[in-house]
């Protein structure tokens, strides 16, 4: 079976969905089918690619930053991915679509299956889901026949969590299946050995630099712990974006500077991984999430992890056992969980080890993309 993914963002730009995007790919590569993608162009990504037997359409939208698009860098995509993806279709013999995001992409799956027949899944992802994102909630409201024209010819519409499945179908009468996010565990490995206990505590944030992550009210519980251990700690930001320079001035201002390292996108799987393995837990603070890429890669790398209690996060992480959980605004408990990981470095290396384990028994690639197969054709 050929396959086309369409989505505005793949590696290197975007974040979870274009990880998603690019790891399902590879895996239905795996399992013997055939992967086309049609994305973005960015720098010198550009033109057809081919990415580990994936051939990769990057259309020419003007990108500007890796970490975020503008709207109308969205709608650049929307205008020449309806141009190019006809023929792209036919020239790969494309027999379904998996689109990912209703809007922007979702009109180029809806066109190729009024055209071409094609039959197409809509993966959720998060922002594209009305409700989730208070401040684009007028844009949905704006854009709502479009959205349930592109999900009612759907094939079937996927969400990564419970959470959004439910959100969804309260803003559009659509099923919506769940199928979660995976990670590749061959590659997210926990780091030889363990760390003996002892300070500091290595704390590690992956993601982009936005008002979603809730990093600045993290960063004033880190403080709060700072000044009961003034050698406790070190945290280690990887990552961009529109709060880069708030989030500068916050670590400033609240005396943090000295055991903050700041290393940016990292590019280099190879080296994200091993800041993975340089951690002794991850934080994700998220005032509201999708399911998130960088949760998997923590507990595939054998770390406890400690979360806002927001769905995504607590699909993934269970309290006591793979981590921690906290109540959104809750600095207290936060701040507790990350001084019992701090404590007690052999109840860290068991939410560690239960996590690879979960990881390792329901979220690989392989089966996220024998899921999405069997919505078109059972079994296959």
């Amino acid at each position: 079976m050929n396959l086309l993914l369409i989505n505005y963002e793949y590696p290197p730009i975007g974040g979870g969905a274009g990880n998603a995007t690019m790891f399902i790919a590879r895996a239905l590569r795996r399992l013997g089918h055939g992967a086309t993608v049609l994305t973005s162009a960015y720098a010198e990504h550009s033109g057809i690619q081919d990415d580990g037997g994936v051939a990769v359409h990057r259309l020419n939208v003007r990108r500007r930053v890796a970490d975020r698009a503008s709207a109308r860098e969205m709608l650049s995509f929307v205008y020449a991915a309806l141009q190019a993806a006809p023929s792209i279709a036919a020239g790969g013999a494309i027999d379904a679509v998996i689109v990912f995001f209703t809007l922007p992409c979702g009109p180029v799956a809806l066109k190729l299956h009024r055209t071409m027949a094609l039959p197409y899944v809509v993966s959720l992802r998060g922002g594209d889901v009305p409700g989730l994102v208070p401040e684009i909630a007028w844009q949905h409201w704006l854009l709502t026949s479009v959205r349930r024209r592109v999900l009612r010819s759907a094939r079937a519409i996927v969400a990564n969590d419970d959470g959004l499945a439910r959100l969804s179908a309260l803003a559009d009468p659509f099923p919506v299946k769940v199928i979660p996010n995976g990670v590749d565990s061959r590659f997210f490995i926990p780091r030889p050995g363990h760390k003996a206990g002892g300070d500091p505590t290595m704390v590690l944030f992956v993601g982009r630099f936005h008002r979603q992550k809730n990093l600045h009210f993290f960063l004033e519980q880190l403080a709060r712990l700072r000044a009961a251990a003034p050698n406790g700690w070190r945290l280690a930001l990887v990552g961009d974006g529109e709060e880069r320079s708030s989030l500068e001035q916050c670590v400033r201002r609240l005396g943090l500077t000295d055991i903050t390292t700041w290393h940016g996108w990292q590019k280099d799987k190879a080296r994200l991984l091993d800041l993975y393995q340089q951690a002794d837990v991850v934080v994700n603070p998220s005032l509201y999430e999708g399911m998130p890429n960088v949760v998997l890669e923590a507990m595939a790398c054998g770390l406890p992890v400690v979360a806002s209690a927001v769905p995504g996060n607590n699909s993934l992480v269970r309290s006591g056992d793979t981590g921690f959980l906290f109540p959104l605004s809750d600095g207290d408990a936060l701040c507790a969980a990350l001084q019992e990981i701090r404590e007690k470095p052999a109840l860290a290396r068991t939410l560690g080890q239960n996590g690879r384990r979960r990881v390792e028994e329901d979220f690989s690639w392989e089966h996220v993309a024998r899921c999405y197969l069997d919505l078109f054709h059972p079994g296959i």
